[in-house]
This record gives C-alpha cells, sequence and structure tokens, in this order.
C-alpha cells in the first residue's frame, strides 16, 4: 500500500515521545513494505537527513507560521473548537496535502494525533485513515485543571477539556480506527461514548540496549522527558521542592539530571550545578541515562502509556514512578521490577534504598529490563496497525 502521514511536527530529530512514536509507526509499516508519503509542518529550518530519507519515500513539507497559528487558535475557540487544532489549522497545508491526495492517490492515510485530522474530514477521507490519537487528551486536561495554582496554561486547558472531549467523541464516531497507547485511555473513552467501536490499542514500545553497564554512578538520578509539556515541568518540580530534599537528608552528593528537549527558563533556572543539572536536548538517550542508579517519573497530570518508563527499564535503569502513570503498564509490579510511589516521602524512601543498596538495585534493574523485553518490543506493539476494522 502507499500510506500518507500527516503530521504536525517535522519527525527528526527525535526529540520527544510524539515524533519517536510516528517514526516508529513508520519504521513498522515500512518493514511491511509498504510505501511511505509524510506531509509535516516544520518551525525552524529542517535538514532532511538519510534516516529521514530512508523512512520517508516522499516528503512534503509546510512552515508553520506562529501569526497564522495564533489568528486560527482565536478563530477555533470563538467557534467551540479545540484550540490545538485551530494552532495547526493551515490554508497553506491544506492546499498541499489536497494536491497530495490527488497526486499520490494513497490507499491509507494516518493523522498523527487529534490536532491534525481536520485535514482528514475537510477532504472527506474518514473511510480512508487512521486516526492515532495516542492519548485520551480530555483526561488530560481534567488533571491539570486539578493541579493547584493559577497559570495561562491551566486557564487554557479548562476551556480546551470541553472542546477536545466533544471532538473525540466526534471522532470516534466518524473514523473507522482510533489509535491510542493505553487501555486505561480506552475505557475512559468507552465508558463516555458509547458507539466505540473504532477504538483500537497499540501501545509504545521500545528498543532495548544489548548489553547493560557493569558500573552505574551511584549518586546520579535522572528524568527524562520532553520539557516543554506541562506534565513533565510539573514533574520535575515536584521532584526538585518536594521529594530531592528529602533524599538529600540521606544521600547529600545526589545529583538528579533533567534530560530532555526545550527546557523553559522556569526548568533551567533549577540547575545549580551541584546537585542539580538540566541538559536540554541530547543526541542519544540511553547514552545519558544508562549510568544512572535510579530514573524517576513522578508524573501528576496524564493519559497514555509514558515512554521515560519503557526507555529507562530498556536501558537497565530501575524506576520510582507514580501511580497514576503505573496503571498503563499493567505488567508493573511494585517492589519487584519497579517501585510505585503517590507521595514525597515514599518517593524518596524508594530512590534511597536503590541509591543504598545495590543488589536490590540490580534485581530491580533485571526485571525491568526483561518486562519489556518481553513485552514491549515495537514489531509487537505494532501488529497489523495499517489494518482497517
Amino acid at each position: 500500500m502507499k500510506i500518507c502521514l500527516l503530521t504536525p511536527r517535522f519527525p527528526f530529530p527525535e526529540n520527544g515521545g510524539d515524533v519517536l512514536r510516528i517514526n516508529n509507526i513508520a519504521r513498522y509499516l515500512k518493514s511491511q513494505s509498504h510505501q511511505l508519503v509524510l506531509v509535516s509542518f516544520y518551525d525552524n529550518e529542517i535538514e532532511i537527513n538519510d534516516e529521514c530519507k530512508r523512512l520517508y519515500d516522499t516528503i512534503y513539507t509546510v512552515p508553520r507560521s506562529n501569526i497564522v497559528s495564533a489568528i486560527n487558535s482565536l478563530r477555533f475557540l470563538m467557534s467551540g473548537k479545540p484550540i490545538q487544532c485551530g494552532y495547526y489549522y493551515s490554508a497553506q497545508l491544506l492546499r498541499i496535502f489536497k494536491k497530495v491526495v490527488e497526486t499520490e492517490k494513497c490507499d491509507l492515510y494516518i493523522s498523527h494525533l487529534l490536532r491534525m485530522t481536520p485535514y482528514l474530514e475537510k477532504l472527506n477521507l474518514q473511510d480512508k485513515s487512521i486516526v492515532e490519537m495516542t492519548d485520551a487528551l480530555s483526561k488530560t486536561y481534567q488533571r491539570s485543571s486539578e493541579i493547584k495554582g493559577i497559570s495561562l496554561k491551566k486557564i487554557i486547558y479548562k476551556f480546551e477539556q470541553e472542546f477536545i472531549f466533544r471532538y473525540e467523541q466526534k471522532i470516534v464516531y466518524t473514523f473507522k480506527k482510533v489509535v491510542l497507547v493505553s487501555r486505561n485511555d480506552i475505557q475512559y473513552l468507552s465508558k463516555k461514548i458509547k458507539n466505540n467501536t473504532s477504538l483500537s490499542f497499540h501501545t509504545n514500545g521500545v528498543d532495548c540496549i544489548n548489553t547493560h553497564l557493569l558500573s552505574y554512578q551511584k549518586n546520579k538520578i535522572c528524568f527524562v522527558g520532553n520539557m516543554r509539556t506541562i506534565q513533565n515541568q510539573d514533574a520535575v518540580k515536584f521532584f526538585v521542592t518536594s521529594i530531592l530534599p528529602l533524599i538529600m537528608e540521606s544521600v547529600p552528593d545526589v545529583r538528579f539530571y533533567i534530560i530532555g528537549a526545550e527546557p523553559p527558563t522556569s526548568i533551567r533556572n533549577l540547575a545549580d550545578g551541584k546537585n542539580i543539572f538540566v541538559t536540554g536536548f541530547v543526541e542519544s538517550l540511553v547514552e545519558f541515562i544508562q549510568d544512572s542508579c535510579v530514573a524517576v517519573a513522578p508524573i501528576r497530570i496524564a493519559a497514555g502509556i509514558q515512554n521515560k518508563v519503557l526507555i529507562s527499564m530498556a536501558s537497565g535503569v530501575p524506576i520510582v514512578l507514580s501511580e497514576l502513570i503505573s496503571k498503563a503498564i499493567p505488567e508493573l509490579t511494585n517492589g519487584t521490577n519497579c517501585f510505585i510511589a503517590n507521595d514525597a516521602m515514599a518517593f524518596a524512601d524508594a530512590c534511597i534504598r536503590l541509591i543504598t543498596n545495590s543488589e536490590l538495585r540490580n534485581q530491580i534493574s533485571t526485571a525491568g529490563y526483561n518486562l519489556v523485553l518481553n513485552n514491549y518490543s515495537w514489531q509487537a506493539c505494532l501488529a497489523n496497525y495499517e489494518q482497517m476494522r
């Protein structure tokens, strides 16, 4: 088949869970001998490298204008439509996409995330399309509104929650296949949407490293995630203010590394050069995290499965995570292949145990690695992705 993938962000470099997922979907499709056409926005200058050219047979790109995004966001807001769909709406991209539909004559279209779905609707492609929704965003926005404090993002999310749910409902009704990465998210939408036969489960996968490091830095803790997102920013600030001080009482020389692209000033300012370090974007996540003693994911706002959990375990690093995100990986067992904690004290205690007990640390590391190796290869997770319901 010839398959067209429509994406809001150019998928290289792979500096976030969103582009990592769509590229692995593309790699799976390529392994099944499909021809791939990419239609994508880009924000800055891009270099179409050899890997990108090998993955996508034909590439169409459109620059995203901040001015156009702002105008269309307001227009969609005033009409009760999802703001993010307005942010990524462009008459120029619609023209390009229409040309692609006419000339490439693709057999299947994949919208990466809800925000690109209006283009499929405009050209009445519902019966030939898969919506890669990934997460139930209405669930994420609901949880973000429950976090204490006031910010512009929280206010926007409160409005967006209603708009997003109405749109999720419409998409589930009108498209033949809507993909989510978490069974919990499927259950969440199934309870709210009666006609839900289009919902389909294809969870995230991960590539396991072939060898574990024999040694690691006993005082190194890492957090992995794209730092432009509110859920990762909240998690890091929570760890630094509420958990790290408790750990430092027992391990004063502990070093916490915040690893991820696009950290805002509020995150960069957390770095003190002694106990807290902010790396920004790194070429290889595995190289930066595999010598860590512990990985942490104190996520309080989330939907779907968190790549950071799978990546850490696949790198041989034991993880301490919140109960909220543990539910997306049913094979997780507290104290066996991970530690699950709900409050700052329990979180700190789990980290201290892993730092001070190398035997326990290695047991959790091995069990977590084997869990991922046996259950979360990309090929297995994405099997039959292109098959319609």
